[in-house]
């Protein structure tokens, strides 16, 4: 009987980290110029933070840049904590899923 390898789950993403660099280096700054309205899913990055570190507590990933940016996979991951969480995460997911509604009526720019 073989035993199955399972990868590891992946880290939470917590956004850019700040790094050191030489004096005079060249550097490339990328900042957070939109504020949560201008998003596709109209949530706090401190809110999608804490959503992941709760996700990762559980066993389960939940990437914020990518749930800031991603409508469907915000919504997926918000459902599922909402259906399957423990303790506080349900509540966070139905705070999250209110702010992915809301951005689910604004119309799309471009």
């Amino acid at each position: 009987m073989s035993r199955r390898h399972r990868r590891p789950l992946p880290l939470p993403s917590f956004g850019p980290r700040r790094i050191s660099l030489a004096e005079g280096s060249t550097r490339l700054v990328i900042d957070e110029h939109w504020t949560p309205e201008d998003r596709p899913v109209q949530a706090e990055l401190q809110l999608l933070e804490r959503f992941s570190a709760l996700m990762a507590a559980q066993g389960w990933p939940a990437h914020v840049s990518r749930m800031a940016y991603d409508r469907i996979y915000a919504g997926e991951r918000f459902g599922f904590a909402k259906r399957v969480g423990r303790g506080e995460l349900p509540g966070l997911a139905r705070e999250l899923i209110a702010c992915w509604r809301a951005s689910r009526s604004q119309p799309v720019a471009g």
